[in-house]
Parts: C-alpha cells; sequence; structure tokens
C-alpha cells in the first residue's frame, strides 16, 4: 500500500461499500475563541438558520451540509472535517471564498477497485474496510488523522475582502445578493468525495508517478484517450483542449438527459462557414436569449484611441459607427465592460461581444448598470480576429438545439478546460456552459439548489464507487437510493415537509405523497418504489 500525505490538495469525504448506515460527517472546530465559528457577534435567524450569533449561525449552516451529504451516503467510517473560518487571500474586487482538501492519499490499498490510482484518505479507508489514518482528531500540527481539511473566508462582505452584503446562513438557498455558504461548502464537500485529480494540469507531473480514480474517467475526445493512460505531455495539451475534455463515467452520462437542459450556445457566420463561440455572460444588463441575440456585426468604431492603451474599437467613448439595430463588436481594455455596453446601447445596437485583447479565453463580465438593456457576450481574441477577418457579412445568433444537452460534447458531459489552465479550477469543476447551471461549476452562482438538489454531483460519486444511502426514516429503510437520478435528496424533502406541516402528521404524508407522485410521473421512482418510501414515511408519522 501506498500512502502521501498532502497539505492544501483536495478534500475527501468518506462513503462505503456494502455498508448498512449513513455516512456520519463530523466538524473538528479549530478556530480560537472569539473567532470563526465562534464568533459571538449577534445576528438574527435567517432562512431556517436559528443561530442567534455569526458564530452559531456558521456551526448550524455547516453542519446542515455535513448532514445533508450523510444522508446521501453510505458510510460506516466516521469522518471528521477540520474546519476553520480565517481571512483567505481576497482584495476587495474578488478572492478566495473557501479552501479544502485530503489530507492523504492511498493507492493499492485492501480492496482497491484500480491498483496503481490514488484515492483520497476517507474514500480508500471506507473502501478498505479499515481506517486508512487512525487516531484521534488533529492528533499533530498538520492535523493527518482528520480526513477532511475545509477552510472558509470569514471577511468576505468587508470593504477590502470580496467588498459586498457577505455570507447568507440560511439553510434555504434564497440568498439573493449574498455568497450562499450552504453551497459554498455543499461544493467543497464534493470536491472532497472525489471531485478532484491529483496531477499538475500545467506540467502533467503525477505524484509518484500513479495516476487517480478521477482521471480514469476523465477523457479527451481529440485523441480518444483516458488522461490515466497519457504521457505528462499529452495531459499539458489536453488540459485546455476546451470542449473536448469530458467526463466519461456511465453514471454521469445516463443522469444527463434528465438534469441538462436543451443546448443553447453562440454561433456566427462568416462567410460560409458556421462557428461555435465559447463565451462568457455579464453581471449587467439581460442574458443571451434567442429571442435578443441575433444579427449582423459591425466593428464599433468611437473614433478615439485614448492614451493609455486605448483603440478606435475599445467602445470607450460614444460609438459613431452605424450599430443600430445590429450587434456591436468592441475591443476589451481601456474602460469598464458597463461603459461598453451602455455606448453601444446609446448607439442602438441591440446586442454587444466583446473580444479579448488581454488574454486568449472567453471571459465572464463584471460591472453594475441598472439603465442597460442589451446583453453582451465576451469571447476570445482568436474568435474576434476571425470575426473581423469575415466582416461586414458577419452575423451572430444564440440559439437553443434540442438534440443535444447543455455542457455536453458527443453525449459527454464536459469538464471545465478553459485554454489557460487555472490551478484549482481546470479540470476539477463540470463546463461552464452546463445549463442549468450546476453544483461543481468553477463558481458559485445564485440559481443553486444543493439545500434539495445535487444535479450531476451525486451520479460522479457513483462513477468513482461511492454507493448511495437508502431512504430511511428512523428504523424504517426503504431500500431506495435517498438520491435520485436527477440529484433531488429524498431526505431533503422529507425534512422540507416535516418542517412545513407544523406537526400535522397528515399533511407530512400529503406532502410527500406529492414528491414521490412527481418523481414516479418523471420516471425517477418505480410505484413499488414509491410504496417503499410512503412506508417508512407512514412509519416516522405514527
Amino acid at each position: 500500500m501506498n500512502k502521501m500525505s498532502l497539505h492544501g490538495a483536495a478534500l475527501v469525504l468518506a462513503i462505503a461499500t456494502g455498508s448498512s448506515s449513513a455516512a456520519t460527517l463530523v466538524l473538528n472546530n479549530v478556530d480560537p475563541p472569539g473567532v470563526g465559528f465562534n464568533d459571538p457577534t449577534p445576528a438574527a435567524p435567517v432562512g431556517g438558520n436559528t443561530g442567534t450569533t455569526v458564530g452559531q449561525q456558521r456551526l448550524i449552516a455547516y453542519q446542515k451540509a455535513l448532514e445533508l451529504w450523510g444522508k446521501t451516503l453510505k458510510s460506516d467510517a466516521r469522518i471528521v472535517v477540520r474546519g476553520s473560518f480565517a481571512r483567505l487571500s481576497c482584495t476587495a474586487s474578488g478572492g478566495t471564498l473557501a479552501q479544502a482538501g485530503a489530507v492523504q492519499i492511498f493507492s493499492d490499498f485492501p480492496g482497491a477497485p484500480l491498483a496503481g490510482h490514488w484515492y483520497g484518505a476517507a474514500l480508500a479507508s471506507t473502501l478498505a474496510g479499515q481506517d486508512l489514518s487512525p487516531g484521534p482528531d488533529d492528533a499533530d500540527a498538520d492535523g493527518i488523522n482528520d480526513e477532511i481539511v475545509a477552510n472558509f473566508n470569514g471577511d468576505v462582505g468587508k470593504p477590502d475582502c470580496i467588498a459586498g452584503p457577505g455570507w447568507y446562513y440560511g439553510l434555504d438557498n434564497n440568498a439573493g445578493a449574498q455568497t450562499d455558504f450552504l453551497d459554498t461548502f455543499m461544493h467543497e464537500v464534493a470536491h472532497g468525495l472525489g471531485f478532484q485529480n491529483f496531477v499538475s494540469e500545467a506540467t502533467g507531473n503525477l505524484i509518484e508517478g500513479l495516476p487517480d480514480v478521477y482521471m480514469a474517467n476523465t477523457r479527451d475526445l481529440t485523441t480518444g484517450k483516458k488522461w490515466n493512460t497519457m504521457t505528462s505531455s499529452e495531459i499539458v495539451a489536453s488540459a485546455v483542449r476546451n470542449n473536448q475534455v469530458v467526463w466519461d463515467g456511465p453514471v454521469v452520462t445516463a443522469a444527463a438527459s434528465r438534469v441538462l437542459g436543451p443546448y443553447e450556445g453562440l454561433r456566427v457566420q462568416l462567410n460560409a462557414t458556421t462557428r461555435e463561440l465559447e463565451y462568457g455572460t455579464a453581471s449587467f444588463g439581460p442574458p443571451l436569449s434567442t429571442s435578443n441575440f441575433k444579427g449582423t456585426i459591425v466593428l464599433a468604431s468611437d473614433g478615439v484611441a485614448a492614451e493609455g492603451g486605448g483603440t478606435v474599437t475599445d467602445g470607450c467613448e460614444p460609438i459613431t459607427a452605424n450599430v443600430a439595430g445590429k450587434i456591436a463588436l468592441v475591443d476589451r481594455g481601456l474602460c469598464g465592460f458597463a461603459v461598453k455596453a451602455k455606448n453601444a446601447q446609446n448607439a442602438g445596437a441591440t446586442g454587444i461581444i466583446i473580444a479579448n485583447t488581454l488574454g486568449r479565453t472567453a471571459f465572464g463580465m463584471g460591472g453594475t448598470d441598472a439603465t442597460i438593456t442589451i446583453p453582451a457576450a465576451g469571447i476570445s481574441n482568436a474568435d474576434g480576429d476571425a470575426i473581423k477577418a469575415a466582416l461586414p457579412t458577419a452575423s451572430a445568433e444564440y440559439y437553443s438545439d434540442p438534440s443535444r444537452r447543455a455542457g455536453t460534447t458527443d453525449g459527454y458531459v464536459r469538464l471545465y478546460a478553459p485554454t489557460t489552465v487555472i490551478g484549482g479550477s481546470t479540470l476539477s469543476h463540470f463546463d461552464v456552459s452546463a445549463a442549468p447551471n450546476l453544483l461543481m461549476e468553477p463558481s458559485i452562482t445564485p440559481d443553486l439548489r444543493s439545500a434539495r438538489n445535487l444535479d450531476l454531483t451525486a451520479s460522479l460519486m457513483r462513477d468513482i464507487g461511492w454507493q448511495l444511502e437508502s431512504f430511511r426514516v428512523g428504523s424504517c429503510n426503504a431500500g431506495v437510493p435517498s438520491t435520485l437520478a436527477d440529484g433531488q435528496m429524498l431526505h431533503a424533502d422529507y425534512a422540507a415537509c416535516v418542517a412545513g406541516a407544523g406537526g400535522s402528521k397528515g399533511r407530512t404524508v400529503n406532502c410527500m405523497a406529492k414528491v414521490t407522485d412527481r418523481a414516479v410521473s418523471a420516471g425517477l421512482l418505480s410505484p413499488l418504489q414509491k410504496n417503499a418510501v410512503m412506508s417508512c414515511v407512514g412509519e416516522g408519522t405514527r
């Protein structure tokens, strides 16, 4: 058996093969008195979180996430999460929300499904049927006897650290403009469950020359190779092969049609060639849609090359080109994205495309302006150059293709592979082209609902060897996976039904009957499985 200690790698959570009970995850709070989880600052209860101090709310939200994952997965092991709330790297405009990591990884342990492949400590222990990292919680300064380390930025929302409304500690995924802590922690735990690899995408170097179980499910469609069979140079080349690196696991592939909507994308007509574009969206204005983004593209000159690197096509001055009723193309740089969009709108454009000049990739656009009513897309410099070469006949349209699933290539779900490696993000997330947005995309978005649904995340866990826990109420085991193929968590639905019933047993039963009826209609439960679930619900209301 091989063993390697990791410091600042990826967090790991355990589930068990053939185990008979839900996973038990516990917090090892290492914050000092008065800080982080122990912060005594008064706080009003919010979104089902009854804590009356900031520290209490953090503990309650943290425990809720551990409970949700514990009822999703099987494990007879006790999983210790070493957690803290301390300032992480940040500035007023951005920074790190959280960091999570596995403390150790193992290969060739008893019962390992794949020989010569790394597994996170807790997963390896569960598969081995024994604790491979025994000892008391945080037995040494490095915490190597805890299975997981998960640290969160306690300064989020301060003027000098991701300035804004800060963390939302409610349990209902109703964060509004705040950053949802529950979604963030559910995301981080998923990395620990195995949503990560242990290879350097920048160099292709493997730890002690061994691949990992995540790499065994990662495929490059251009070469046809899986990552666990590639050379270092092949890994480096594949890591930036946008749209071509996918998850090859059968459970995720089968579940994609239940989770992902019809493919939607941006394409341009360049002379006789149609080209699909990767694009980023804006925090201002409406999103791109089939009804608001279609038309001829015009290079939007403003006639002024301002000092400081400006060009006549940067859109930073009032636009003089005739863009009325058309889509304006401008270059990135010099001024804010919202300024460019507002100048295009003032000139009559129906939409704006901003071509990258500061880097190679498509990009998202920050900024605020409530008066902007046109959609904006940020594209790579290569795509911008291709459009310019095809002017004046180039056109663009946002379109939907119901024969394809959003965020897929050739039927496989894409992994995040931007054309420049981003440490900690490249390959260890689903691609941003997925729609609806997924929990394991590189950014936490307001439309996530991890309090009730794990989308494709639990399916990926199954692909790398996890078993899902059964739906249980007390001692009653329905024998039905508590998390369905579309990511819906029946245990979370049951908790919500109980909370909403106000103590009425009949209302709880009626609520769960509606939940299971919808699941049967969607083909997620059979009638027999529904009956088994409802039998346990009935047991719980007696």
